[in-house]
């Protein structure tokens, strides 16, 4: 897979999240890191990386730090000052 676009990433994590085949897990992962490291630019952005965070937080987050990175980016969207 090339680099995805942060909304074909959305779509396509949605769709591959449930498999469970390990070329699947793969493509989450690779996935995951568009995601993740995507700056959001409106609110509906926001929430679609949010879906994707809450779930790897309530694990325990990402080693990567990924997670905490991607939320301070929504948070300087909501504060007005994007990253």
């Amino acid at each position: 897979m090339g680099r995805a676009s942060f909304s074909q990433a959305i779509v396509q994590f949605s769709n591959l999240s449930v498999s469970a085949d390990d070329a699947a897990y793969r493509a989450v992962e690779n996935l995951e890191r568009v995601i993740l490291d995507h700056v959001p630019k409106t609110p509906a952005e926001a929430v679609a990386m949010l879906d994707v965070i809450i779930p790897e937080v309530s694990l325990g987050g990402r080693a990567d730090g990924r997670d905490v990175k991607a939320l301070q980016s929504i948070r300087s969207l909501l504060d007005g000052h994007p990253a």
